[in-house]
């Protein structure tokens, strides 16, 4: 124990002889861990947002359209035909996009005010939610929507044109954060759509089931089922962002490894010389170790401290949607397992060479 100690000291005293290499060589180390904990914490929650609550519930809606999203149109005679069907219960709501660009897109929501509640879970953050016999023009909105449009309760929200009054902002947990919620006739009205409505949900009580067509082009499906279609997009790009971090880390390791064998290599005639007095191999090892410990700790501080001012600072988003990042204990764990895997890697060479100097010719040569 004494002669690793020993040999412990030798090489963070040697690191810190060489600290602008190893700053250089943790700052790979940071650039490579960051990418992949910001990478994944955005994978996060792209899974997260994409989903919604209540999942025991279909969605009847046109079919080849994203019905949760916007596209889809119904008549009010496909809401007849399914009360006519003895379900419990038949809501009607309008899906759409309102804006005249995707910069100022907006997700609109028409709800019917009686039953909405039944729906979904939200709290409400500020200001109060929408109620039966409610004047017309009025909105509540997600948190989100209000963050990235700086809006603000009692102020006016603009859908297509018409300002509608912000009786309440909400939070909801997921995509949702992202919509305006307004009543379902003043929906009607501003799509121009009379008694037309996007889609209708309804409970799954074995009377229509999900993948079940329709006459008329009319789908139903589970409710989230589209949203999850929409995360799927996501994951081409996101296991070749992947792979390209897996590069990089790669590339760090071998960088590492050139690093730890000329730091070994300016000590070899030390390092034979510690054999000679009988110091064992376990403990010369050690001297590399300690070194890449030093540049891993310290290449792991500052990628978490990369990772941690870019998905404060920097808002990603696309049209209508701000992708919100969330970190989670797996998954710093998982970053934090692999960067270790490449500086282990990155050891092993350095370490397996100076296991096997030829201790006569070290301490024989100039």
């Amino acid at each position: 124990m004494a002669c690793l100690l020993v040999t412990l000291r030798l090489g963070l005293h040697d690191l810190f002889s060489h600290r602008r290499l190893a700053l250089v060589m943790s700052l790979s180390i940071a650039i490579a861990f960051g990418m992949l904990t910001i990478l994944e914490v955005y994978r996060t929650g792209v899974a997260d947002k994409y989903t919604e609550l209540a999942p025991s519930l279909l969605l009847v809606h046109e079919s080849q359209t994203l019905g949760e999203f916007y596209g889809s149109r119904l008549s009010s005679q496909v809401g007849d035909n399914l009360s006519a069907m003895d379900l419990s219960l038949v809501v009607p709501e309008i899906r759409a996009l309102a804006g005249t660009s995707a910069r100022n897109a907006i997700l609109l929501r028409g709800i019917d005010l009686e039953k909405y509640t039944l729906l979904e879970s939200f709290s409400i953050l500020s200001g109060r939610s929408l109620q039966p016999g409610d004047p017309p023009r009025l909105a509540m909105i997600g948190w989100r929507l209000a963050a990235s449009r700086d809006l603000k309760l009692g102020e006016n929200i603009s859908l297509r044109g018409r300002n509608f009054s912000i009786v309440g902002i909400f939070k909801n947990g997921t995509y949702m954060d992202n919509q305006a919620w307004i009543s379902l006739a003043d929906a009607q009205a501003l799509l121009g759509w009379g008694t037309d409505v996007s889609i209708y949900i309804i409970p799954d009580e074995g009377i229509l089931h999900a993948g079940e067509l329709l006459p008329g082009g009319i789908s139903v499906s589970h409710k989230g089922e589209s949203l999850q279609f929409i995360a799927a997009q996501f994951q081409p790009m996101l296991d070749l962002l992947r792979l390209v971090v897996a590069a990089l880390g790669i590339a760090t390791a071998l960088a590492l490894t050139n690093t730890l064998w000329r730091l070994a290599w300016q000590r070899r005639r030390a390092m034979a010389i510690l054999r000679t007095t009988g110091f064992p191999t376990f403990s010369l090892a050690g001297y590399l170790l300690a070194q890449a410990g030093g540049i891993t700790l310290l290449g792991i501080f500052l990628g978490g401290l990369f990772t941690l001012v870019f998905i404060t600072a920097v808002k990603l988003a696309v049209p209508s949607f701000t992708i919100v990042p969330r970190l989670e204990a797996h998954t710093a764990l998982a970053s934090l397992g692999w960067i270790i895997l490449m500086t282990l890697a990155g050891s092993l060479l350095p370490v397996w060479w100076l296991s096997h100097l030829n201790l006569a010719q070290l301490l024989h040569s100039e």
